[in-house]
């Protein structure tokens, strides 16, 4: 069975500003792809898995931030770059309530439609 086909829920393509919170201070990066369980973002110098990630997220049409916590899962190094892959970290969301759950599977759900 291929990577694709074992995701437990629908993802889109999505580039989207994500900032993680550390200590008060905002750290930015870029999604590449987004799904109710988890996020892709770019980034040359990935956390470690592991690492527990305090995120707010912009989303197209959506006027407040989506603030969450997730889990880095998997890292692809700087290097993955030579291999056509694109340098980061994927991220599951261990901390998300019913509200902002709903609200990211009605953003999916609409940009799903969409395509």
């Amino acid at each position: 069975m291929a990577f694709e086909e074992r995701r437990k829920y629908p993802r889109i393509q999505l580039i989207a500003k994500a900032a993680h919170i550390r200590g008060g201070h905002f750290h930015y990066y870029y999604s590449r792809d987004l799904s109710i369980g988890g996020i892709f973002l770019e980034s040359d110098h990935p956390y470690p898995a592991g690492s527990k990630l305090e995120m707010e997220l912009s989303l197209p049409e959506i006027a407040d931030k989506v603030r969450l916590i997730g889990e880095v899962i998997r890292v692809e190094p700087p290097e993955a770059r030579q291999m056509g892959k694109t340098p980061g970290m994927g991220i599951q969301f261990i901390e998300i309530d019913l509200e902002t759950k709903a609200l990211l599977a009605d953003f999916i759900a609409r940009e799903l439609a969409r395509q």
